[in-house]
């Protein structure tokens, strides 16, 4: 069900579109699939960069650490006895020079005294270090940021790093714009040695967070999807120029090639883009002497290869592919400027065959009016023929535009009666100004005495329900004079002229109109059903 309604969106929109429009949307289509593409490139290959980088830091980090627990053993052996600082600062230093990133260190006694290896900053009391393990630290006085390690056991002892060669092994991780950053506690170090408080990724993104195996820090990358969406179109402009191509490909492939011409669908698209379909008309005249008040249009297809084909094969085909509404359109509008070329007589109706679905579109109000002028200035009517063989959607849309086109004056006609199912209450419901009967009727009289039997009962019916009936297929004048007495008004059929193009409809109306209708016409009227008896 899904891929029939996808085949039919395509068919009624993409097929029947222009050939720029076709190129255009090809190409849009591929390159949009194309770019689709790229961008999942660029996130597998982001994401996996990210966790090779974050991943990568971790191990150094984890080896810079080592070495500083190592350090923060040794200070922690330093014993501190009331002889003072002197013995264990030098013991400090000692230590310390094994680390080229320490910077200071702190030896606090179990009675509380507390020796530094740097007489100038002993400013770090016993209260201002929490917990113990690795801890980033912001001075606020002297804008000193750095790393503490805190070990306690024998006493506590403090060993704090540089933050330098930490950030310089984030700046190298931080290139094409990624962003890391260490994170200890609910602290960040970032790449440009700033201690700051741990905050959310503003820009959105990918994130990665990879931990270390004692999970006592953890390094986050972080990249921005601006950046991706950058690299998956100005890094990759070699797919993007194929993607490209291949849109122009497919859309000229979908145009020209041989098998797709071998569609039906994209035939009649062809076939309404090249204007190969045209109009003929076929008359509609009272029974009584065969004068003409109406006209049916019909649809006729030259195929630039096959020649004419028979509307009784293009039709469902059509309707099939979902074009029948664009082809009804295409009609419509060749129609309304044909039709400004010929002088029609007052009342005179005009009647055209929509799809079922057609007159459930809110745009069929639209694709009237522009004919509706026409026959108004010619003091004609429209008549919309709709088959019996499908019945109208019942639904609140359909009402509100045969509603609409009521107004602007539009007549409704149901073709195609007595092969489908319609009923009176089908009558009533959607209020129908004609009933054409199925022509298989007309070539039953003398021959089928059931048929016989429902066309003669027809009228009796048609005026309880205060419809006017138009009776398809007379192809005899024994056939018109059986209908005219038994008193049906209209009648259509090859007796009386065959489909003809506008040029010959021309002529063979015009012969007619010099001739003095008005009774005819004014007959004609008298009767029919006002609009008041339905």
């Amino acid at each position: 069900m899904l891929l029939k309604k996808v085949r039919t969106l395509w068919s009624r929109y993409a097929l029947s579109s222009k050939p720029a429009v076709v190129y255009t949307a090809a190409v849009s289509a591929c390159l949009l699939f194309g770019w689709v593409l790229t961008l999942s490139a660029s996130w597998l290959q982001a994401r996996a960069d990210l966790h090779e980088r974050a991943d990568t830091l971790v191990r150094q980090f984890e080896q810079q650490f080592a070495n500083a627990n190592a350090v923060v053993g040794r200070i922690d052996a330093i014993t501190i006895d009331a002889s003072g600082c002197d013995i264990p600062r030098q013991m400090l230093l000692s230590t310390m020079q094994a680390l080229t990133q320490a910077r200071y260190a702190w030896k606090i006694g179990p009675d509380g005294r507390v020796c530094s290896s740097d007489t100038l900053h002993p400013e770090m009391p016993p209260s201002t270090v929490d917990g113990s393990g690795v801890q980033l630290v912001s001075v606020a006085m002297s804008g000193r940021q750095g790393l503490r390690l805190v070990q306690r056991g024998n006493g506590m002892s403090v060993l704090e790093l540089s933050v330098e060669p930490f950030s310089a092994l984030l700046a190298q991780a931080a290139v094409g714009g990624k962003q890391a950053r260490l994170v200890v506690g609910s602290r960040a170090l970032t790449a440009d040695g700033m201690v700051s408080a741990v905050s959310e990724n503003d820009d959105g993104g990918l994130d990665y967070l990879a931990k270390s195996g004692d999970g006592a820090f953890s390094v986050s990358m972080q990249l921005p999807w601006s950046v991706v969406v950058e690299a998956s179109l100005l890094r990759r402009l070699d797919a993007m120029l194929l993607a490209g191509l291949a849109g122009a490909v497919l859309a000229w492939s979908l145009l020209h090639h041989r098998v797709a011409r071998n569609s039906s669908g994209w035939e009649i698209a062809q076939g309404i883009r090249n204007k190969e379909f045209f109009t003929h008309y076929q008359p509609i005249v009272t029974a009584d002497n065969g004068e003409c008040v109406g006209v049916e249009v019909l649809a006729r297809w030259r195929h630039p290869v096959q020649g004419s084909i028979r509307s009784d094969l293009f039709i469902p085909a059509a309707e099939d592919a979902g074009l029948i509404v664009p082809l009804t359109r295409y009609l419509i509008r060749r129609v309304t400027k044909e039709l400004k070329q010929v002088a029609l007589p007052p009342g005179f109706f005009v009647g055209i065959n929509i799809a079922a679905e057609h007159l459930g579109m809110p745009d069929l109000v639209e694709d009237c009016k522009i004919l509706l002028a026409v026959l108004r200035e010619k003091k004609a009517m429209l008549v919309l023929e709709v088959s019996e063989r499908f019945p109208l959607p019942e639904h609140q849309v359909t009402y509100r535009v045969v509603q609409d086109l009521r107004q602007m004056g539009v007549k409704l006609a149901l073709d195609d009666f007595g092969i489908g199912y319609a009923d009176r209450n089908y009558l009533r419901r959607w209020g129908f100004d004609y009933l054409k009967v199925e022509k298989g009727y007309v070539s039953a009289l003398g021959k089928d005495s059931f048929k016989t039997n429902i066309l003669d009962g027809l009228l009796q019916t048609s005026q309880q329900l205060g419809v006017q009936v138009i009776v398809k297929g007379v192809e005899t004048q024994g056939q018109q004079n059986y209908l005219s007495v038994k008193g049906f008004e209209f009648l259509q059929g090859f007796y009386f002229g065959k489909p003809m193009t506008l040029n010959h409809f021309r002529q063979w109306l015009y012969s007619g109109i010099t001739q003095d209708r008005q009774p005819v016409i004014g007959a004609a009227r008298m009767a029919r059903p006002e609009a008041s008896t339905r």
